[in-house]
């Protein structure tokens, strides 16, 4: 690909999420779920809004495809199927049994809805995995037992820094490079919103009227991640580690809303991508490290 469209892709927000043969940033993820996949596992992918699980599996069935035609064999072959999509779960329903080996289903909170496609049309054969995605509502339904088999859970969190940088485009400078990481933070959808901005205007407008244009943009995104939270409990952490400007112990934060531990909440803040944990100096840390999603949560939620 050359560099006018890497260009022209990174600065167009409503491009395709994933392209055959360009996936970024959780190549180690990948791999894990490859693997596991190899182990004939059943797996649960879980996170919030526009962390990336479509890209993910899009991208797991375009490897596993190609995996299996460059093998000149019929394995393993996979299916990518949106539950909540009329035309995929026509075409999963319609399909032989042992058409696919690997089967990829995504927004499984559709499935407890059952408006399309619902639990008891998905067939799990033995020894073929299947991989489940979904948000909060998917996640809590499995923590709580609701499905008849064991699913290995694996939780889709923000970037690590050294993730994020791998998307940055080569048109912007090392300065350039950390204003978007202030700014946006390494939540894919706000960085990919956010640099797009900057390659449109970052030129010739004044960075704070590209904030000011983003975090407007973004309003309705931001006030679906915050309708996800549940309990009273979730916005007392969540406003303290946005008000702390820096990451903070868990430990801290617990003794601030006066528990003993905040680790399920800390969990599900983080799979919602509120909320990044990292590990600085040894120490656990969490963060919010979005300041457009903080200023808007200040201004509109918290004040």
């Amino acid at each position: 690909m050359s560099g006018n469209n890497n260009k022209h892709d990174l600065s167009n927000p409503a491009a395709p999420v994933f392209r055959p043969g360009e996936f970024k940033g959780r190549e180690g993820l990948v791999r894990n779920v490859l693997g596991r996949l190899e182990r004939r596992e059943y797996l649960s992918i879980v996170g919030g809004a526009k962390l990336g699980k479509t890209s993910l599996l899009l991208h797991l069935a375009w490897q596993l495809n190609q995996a299996g035609h460059s093998a000149k064999s019929t394995g393993p072959s996979a299916l990518y199927v949106d539950v909540t999509d009329e035309a995929d779960c026509q075409r999963y329903r319609s399909r032989p049994q042992d058409a696919h080996s690997i089967v990829l289903l995504d927004n499984c909170d559709g499935l407890l809805e059952g408006s399309i496609l619902s639990l008891s049309d998905i067939k799990i054969l033995q020894g073929r995995p299947v991989v489940f995605a979904g948000g909060r509502k998917w996640r809590e339904f499995v923590r709580g037992g609701g499905f008849a088999h064991t699913l290995k859970s694996i939780p889709l969190a923000v970037f690590l820094e050294k993730e994020a940088q791998q998307l940055f485009s080569p048109d912007l400078s090392t300065e350039q490079h950390a204003i978007v990481l202030t700014y946006a933070g390494t939540h894919p959808y706000i960085f990919k919103l956010f640099q797009a901005a900057f390659l449109r205007e970052g030129l010739h407008v004044p960075t704070e009227q590209i904030v000011r244009e983003v975090k407007n943009s973004l309003s309705s995104f931001f006030q679906d991640c915050v309708n996800q939270l549940r309990e009273p409990l979730e916005h007392q952490v969540l406003a303290y580690v946005i008000n702390a400007y820096k990451p903070v112990n868990p430990k801290e934060v617990a003794r601030a809303v006066g528990l003993p531990t905040i680790k399920p909440v800390a969990d599900t803040l983080c799979c919602l991508g509120l909320v990044g944990r990292w590990i600085r100096d040894e120490e656990a840390t969490l963060s919010a490290n979005s300041r457009l999603f903080s200023e808007w949560y200040r201004e509109t939620v918290a004040s």
